[in-house]
């Protein structure tokens, strides 16, 4: 495996060399100086490279998995299997004890055949968000902590992705970070799974195949370790969070009233406990009176920073504006860095899902949600900084890289993804299989020609309608923002449908952010608001609308009921 290329700080060494002679009686020594109030200079985040030496890119491991009879509740493997259909997604999964095995292509560690008077040694759970509710489930492996580590590892995060036709967009990911300068990476792994159910009365006495997996690293403590980082500081899982200071939920663990479900519904807590330091970066992050340069060099680092950001616009990441990421800080430092996390919605949406993100979603208008993002990004020094950094980046991201990891990927995924079970799964012909595999490789040069044009246009803003005590309605929007400084105009259209073939209000060339309505008769419509630049750039809000019956999404508009 190629190695990672790091940039290495070298701080100047000073040697003080006092000379030595004779003191005479009456001289004294000299008191010894106080200490010296200057910071060292952060050398960034630097991980070891060595770390991912072990990784097999091209190979697939096997893992087999026996599910024991007796389970807490009589719970099946199918139960587990079928549990979110009538539960929320935020609801833990339950686990089920398991017996854990190595194994080939032929079956499990021959020291081991027959399990009967074993006792479990791992648990297996549904993993993911969205995924639980897929078809092929996602599954969480966790060692016992008197096991044997798997790879070095205690816990397995066996991704299906069964979005992504291709089975490689998070493993490409990874396998990029780990050349990338100034941010960690995670490693994967290919993993085919084999599960012997002995839940059910007709328990299966043959392991049967569940397909190719891709495992992906638990970043926790023990991560942190095993890469050259501090284990003993910061590290927390970003679930939903934009960088505000919600102070009635991010607090410190002592205080009166502090929630860690709720605090862990906006971040996952996978290092220490202090917040302090977190509440310290946010309330300056969120106070307008501090000059946000000086806040941000004291909180993070720039490389990291725009590292982070310039690989998700490179890779499509459209998935990373409030979730997806860790933020971890050392003991010892203010700064505060990115880590990726989960990049299967990466590399560009399958043919038949393209048409349901709006253009907007790969320049920086997707983060302009974010406190953080959006006040770093007002500073035109930084867009020029982070265009510069896409140029670096791509002297990496090739085309040809791209190809050449593909190429040793190749073999060993579509020998599962082509046959049972995961052949039934795919949504398009495996005959097309080939020809959206190898597409991936030129998608990091058509993101940044998007975002480069996504530049000129307004960013998305936000809009919402309210009625008054007189009958009408109000209609308001926040001020789009153009990164050039171009004069805004906005539109305003109220219509009987999503498409806006029946519009019964619009008004134009409006200044202002705000627009009342009169005489809208009781029935269902749905309105939108479209700013435009000097230059004739047009820009649509953030929100959307589902129509449910065929699952359409309408970017832009949202839905008003008049009674």
């Amino acid at each position: 495996m190629n190695m990672r290329f790091f940039r290495i700080t070298i701080g100047a060494m000073i040697l003080l060399v006092s000379g030595c002679s004779e003191l005479k009686e009456e001289e004294t020594l000299p008191s010894p100086e106080e200490p010296s109030n200057e910071q060292f200079e952060e050398l960034g985040v630097q991980e070891d490279p060595r770390i991912y030496q072990y990784d097999k890119d091209g190979e697939i491991a096997h893992v087999y998995v026996t599910i024991f009879p007796e389970q807490k509740d009589d719970l099946s493997f199918f139960d587990l299997n079928h549990w979110y259909l009538a539960r929320s997604y935020k609801e833990a999964s339950p686990e089920l004890e398991v017996f854990f095995q190595e194994g080939n292509e032929n079956g499990p560690d021959a020291s081991v055949r027959n399990i009967d008077g074993q006792m479990p040694n791992a648990t297996i759970e549904i993993r993911g968000n969205s995924s639980k509710g897929e078809v092929q489930k996602s599954y969480k492996i966790k060692l016992f902590k008197d096991k044997e580590l798997w790879m070095g590892q205690d816990t397995l995060n066996l991704n299906k992705h069964f979005d992504d036709e291709t089975r490689v967009k998070n493993k490409l990911s990874f396998d990029y970070f780990e050349r990338l300068p100034d941010i960690p990476s995670l490693r994967t792994q290919f993993v085919e799974l084999h599960v012997k159910d002995l839940t059910e009365d007709r328990g299966k006495e043959q392991f049967e195949s569940y397909g190719l997996y891709t495992h992906v690293e638990q970043a926790n403590k023990s991560y942190l370790g095993s890469h050259g980082l501090n284990p003993y500081g910061h590290l927390y899982k970003i679930s939903d969070f934009e960088f505000y200071r919600k102070p009635n939920v991010i607090q410190l663990a002592d205080e009166p009233g502090y929630d860690v479900e709720a605090f862990e519904n906006i971040m996952e807590i996978k290092g220490s406990e202090d917040h302090a330091k977190l509440i310290s970066m946010l309330e300056d992050v969120n106070n307008y009176k501090l000059d946000f340069r000086e806040v941000f060099e004291k909180h993070f680092d720039k490389d990291n920073y725009l590292t982070w950001i310039g690989t998700n616009i490179l890779f499509g990441n459209v998935d990373t504006m409030s979730t997806n990421y860790y933020l971890y800080s050392p003991v010892n430092s203010t700064k505060w860095y990115f880590i990726p996390w989960d990049y299967d919605k990466a590399w560009g949406y399958d043919r038949n899902e393209i048409r349901q993100i709006p253009e907007w979603q790969m320049g920086l208008s997707r983060y302009w949600g974010s406190v953080l993002h959006r006040r770093f990004f007002k500073d035109p020094e930084n867009v020029i900084a982070l265009q510069s950094k896409l140029d670096e980046l791509m002297e990496i991201i090739t085309p040809q890289q791209t190809k050449a990891f593909l190429d040793v990927y190749y073999p060993s995924v579509t020998k599962l993804v082509k046959r049972p079970p995961d052949l039934h799964y795919l949504k398009e012909g495996v005959g097309s299989f080939d020809e959206m595999y190898y597409r991936l490789v030129n998608n990091p040069l058509k993101n940044k020609q998007k975002f480069d044009k996504l530049l000129e246009y307004p960013l998305p803003f936000f809009i919402d309608a309210n009625a008054t005590d007189k009958g009408e309605h109000v209609f308001t929007w926040d001020h789009s923002y153009d990164l050039q400084g171009d004069d805004l105009t906005y539109t305003l259209e109220v219509g009987k449908d999503p498409n806006f073939n029946e519009v019964v209000y619009r008004a134009e060339n409006l200044i202002r952010t705000s627009e009342k309505v009169e005489n809208l008769t009781p029935g269902t419509y749905y309105y939108r608001v479209l700013t435009t630049d000097d230059k004739g750039h047009e820009q649509i809000a953030f929100e959307n609308y589902l129509r449910e019956k065929d699952g359409v999404i309408f970017w832009g508009v949202k839905e008003l009921v008049v009674e």
